[in-house]
C-alpha cells in the first residue's frame, strides 16, 4: 500500500517523516491553506528523491503555466489537482510530461460517479471528503460509497484518516481488490499546521505494512 503524507514544509520534518518509509510527499501551493509551502527547500526535495520518495507539488484551479512554471522550478514531476481542473487540463500536463493526481471531492453516490470521468485523464485519483474549502477538513467521507465505484483509475483515499484507522484502512485496502492504491495522510497525524508527528505516523504505516 502506497503512503502518501502531504502538506510538509518544515525541512527537519521532512527528513522526519521520509525516514519513515513513505512513498510520496505533498507540497501545498495554494496560499490559503494553513499548510501552504511557500518556497520549499530545493535540498531536503532532493533528499526525498534519494530516499525513494517522490515530492508531489498541489496546486488548486492555478493558472495551467503558472502550475509548470513552478513544477520546473523545483523539479517536480508529479502534481496534486484539488480544483474544479478540467479533463483537458489534466491532458495537457500530462502531455507536459508530469503525472497528474486528480482530486475528487466525495459526500455522495454521485460524486463517486463523478470520478468515471477522470478515467483516461489521470495517472490516480486521491478521493478526499466534500468540504467548504478545497480539503483539509480533517472528516471522512463514508467509506462505504466505494462499494459503487466504476472507474478503474487508481486511487488514494484521503479525507481525516486518523492513527486508529489503521486497521479499518487496511481491510478497506484488501476489499478493493487493488483499484485503492494507497493513502494520503495529512491533518490528523499534526502536532500543528504543516508539523507532522513521526511517533503517529510510524505506529500508523507499521500496521498498514504488517501482514
Amino acid at each position: 500500500m502506497k503512503i502518501k503524507v502531504c502538506g510538509l514544509r518544515s525541512p527537519e520534518n521532512i527528513d522526519e517523516v521520509a525516514s519513515l518509509g513513505i512513498d510520496m510527499a505533498g507540497f501545498i501551493f495554494y496560499p490559503r491553506s494553513p499548510r501552504f509551502a511557500g518556497e520549499p527547500d530545493r535540498s531536503a526535495l532532493l533528499r526525498l528523491r534519494a530516499r525513494g520518495v517522490e515530492p508531489v507539488a498541489l496546486f488548486v484551479d492555478e493558472d495551467i503555466d503558472t502550475v509548470t512554471e513552478i513544477l520546473q522550478k523545483y523539479g517536480f514531476l508529479t502534481v496534486q489537482l484539488h480544483g474544479d481542473e478540467s479533463q483537458v487540463y489534466c491532458d495537457r500536463l500530462r502531455e507536459r510530461g508530469f503525472k497528474v493526481l486528480k482530486a475528487i471531492s466525495i459526500a455522495e453516490a454521485a460524486d463517486i460517479a463523478k470520478a468515471e470521468a477522470y478515467d483516461g485523464h489521470a495517472d490516480m485519483l486521491v478521493l478526499d471528503t466534500r468540504c467548504a474549502g478545497k480539503g483539509g477538513s480533517g472528516r471522512k467521507f463514508d467509506w462505504g460509497l466505494l462499494e459503487q465505484a466504476a472507474f478503474s483509475t487508481p486511487f488514494l483515499l484521503s479525507g481525516g484518516i486518523a492513527p486508529d484507522d489503521a486497521v479499518a484502512v487496511k481491510e478497506l485496502f484488501k476489499k478493493m481488490n487493488g483499484l485503492m492504491a494507497g493513502v494520503d495522510l495529512n491533518s490528523k497525524f499534526e502536532t500543528a499546521p504543516g508539523l507532522k508527528s513521526a511517533s503517529l505516523l510510524s505506529d500508523f504505516i507499521n500496521i498498514i505494512k504488517s501482514q
